[in-house]
């Protein structure tokens, strides 16, 4: 009998440390194209929402599950089909401009899991940063919708970044399409 609790302790003991050394997954990505008006606050081109519908297809066997955007329409149509594929009730918003406490909330409350994160084309590069991945290049132009940042964080806390392209192709930044091939030669 005594023999037969040791190995019961043992065994919740290596379930209890497998469920802490699990990878976090956080994809990053820019709203889908959005119309020229309102100025402040558009709605998705239909360009958008086939992209939203592309970004949906992309992660569906991901298990996301969260869904954080900006409280601007264009971040949360872009992440409403996803949020839907998942079985989530709600998109969570967050401000972009406390993006290391944001970043250190969802690492504590999604350790293990994946979660999906719509941005700005000025916030992607400092939400990357604040999750610890290194700089992939400087800037994301107002032209790019189609890069997926995918930051994954191991049980050793070791960061890796890659980035994929996802819907149809929209992009004018050529730092991106050669950083890409350098991720691709390492």
């Amino acid at each position: 009998m005594k023999s037969l609790k040791g190995l019961l302790i043992i065994c919740l003991l290596l379930i209890s440390c497998t469920a802490f050394a699990q990878t976090t997954t956080i994809w990053v990505v820019r709203h889908a194209e959005k119309a020229t008006t309102p100025a402040n606050d558009p709605d998705l081109t239909p360009e958008g929402r086939a992209r939203a519908a592309a970004l949906a297809k992309q992660l569906k066997r991901q298990k996301i599950a969260a869904v954080f955007t900006t409280p601007y329409k264009r971040t949360m149509q872009t992440g409403e089909r996803t949020l839907k594929q998942a079985g989530l009730a709600e998109i969570k918003t967050y401000n972009p401009s406390d993006l290391s406490a944001f970043a250190r909330q969802v690492l504590q409350d999604y350790a293990g899991k994946s979660v999906l994160v719509v941005g700005h084309s000025n916030t992607i590069i400092p939400t990357i940063l604040a999750f610890g991945a290194a700089k992939p290049f400087d800037t994301l132009d107002d032209e790019d919708y189609d890069q997926l940042f995918k930051v994954t964080i191991g049980p050793d806390k070791k960061v890796k970044l890659d980035i994929k392209r996802y819907g149809a192709p929209h992009h004018s930044n050529k730092a991106v399409a050669e950083n890409k091939m350098m991720m691709q030669a390492n």
